[in-house]
C-alpha cells in the first residue's frame, strides 16, 4: 500500500454539486407533476416558495461543490463567494423575488 491518502475533500465537493443538481431536478420534476395534476400554469408555480427554496438550496450546493472541485484558486474563490451570497439571500428571497417580478412585467 502506498502512502497516498484517499482524497476525501474532492469526493465531498463532487458529491455536493451532484446533490445540488439532483435537488433542482427533483424540484422541477415535482412541480411539473403539479402543473399537470392540478391544471396549474407555470407562472403560478414559479411564484411559490415551495418551488424557490429548493432551487436556492440546490444552487448553493452546486456553487459550494464547484468551489471545492475547481483547481484554479481564483475561480474556486469566486464560486465560494457566490455560494455564500446565495446562502445569504435565503431569508430575503420574497422581497428580492417581488422586485424581479415587477421588473419583468
Amino acid at each position: 500500500m502506498s502512502g497516498e491518502q484517499f482524497p476525501w475533500g474532492k469526493v465531498i465537493s463532487y458529491f455536493l454539486w451532484i446533490l445540488g443538481l439532483a435537488v433542482i431536478l427533483v424540484d422541477l420534476s415535482y412541480h411539473e407533476f403539479l402543473v399537470h395534476r392540478r391544471k396549474l400554469k407555470w407562472r403560478e408555480i414559479l411564484e411559490r416558495s415551495s418551488f424557490l427554496k429548493p432551487i436556492h438550496v440546490g444552487g448553493t450546493l452546486i456553487l459550494a461543490g464547484l468551489a471545492g472541485s475547481i483547481q484554479n484558486p481564483f475561480l474556486a474563490g469566486l464560486m465560494g463567494v457566490a455560494a455564500f451570497l446565495l446562502f445569504i439571500l435565503f431569508g430575503k428571497d420574497k422581497r428580492i423575488m417581488r422586485k424581479i417580478r415587477r421588473k419583468l412585467r
